[in-house]
């Protein structure tokens, strides 16, 4: 912020001012970058982090260690959790899983905005390929 001299006879009128229109403009600078962080769900994988799900009623699982190696529905076989459309995971890591859903034979490691963390298909997410790019395997 560059310094203006000031011209006022009332200096405290004059500081209120420059205070608003400050915080105002850090105010808006902070709400695009959180919305335009949240608009942008890695639509075409860019690493770790959040990935909008476009199903609706999408399980999130946990079980055993082969759930582990091989996630799939029979070895994950505990739900934890469940996320709709436009809802966003975090996405920590991904694996070849040990079943494919709709011909995508990956799983992710997640953490919804609410609840427990655990396996989901990659089939949900909301990317263009099935392998998220710059997302390490588990």
């Amino acid at each position: 912020m560059a310094f203006v001299k000031n011209t006022s006879r009332r200096p405290a009128a004059w500081l209120r001012t420059r205070l608003a229109a400050t915080v105002g403009a850090t105010v808006l600078a902070t709400a695009g970058t959180v919305v335009g962080t949240a608009g942008t769900a890695h639509a075409d994988g860019h690493g770790v982090g959040w990935y909008g799900v476009w199903a609706t009623g999408v399980n999130i699982r946990a079980g055993g260690e082969f759930c582990h190696l091989y996630p799939s529905t029979w070895e994950c076989d505990r739900i934890v959790n469940q996320v709709s459309a436009p809802e966003a995971v975090y996405v920590y890591c991904q694996e070849y899983g040990g079943q494919s859903v709709g011909g995508n034979p990956y799983w992710l490691w997640v953490a919804p905005t609410h609840g427990e963390r655990g396996w989901m298909a990659s089939y949900y997410i909301d990317n263009v390929t099935n392998w998220i790019d710059g997302v390490p395997d588990c």
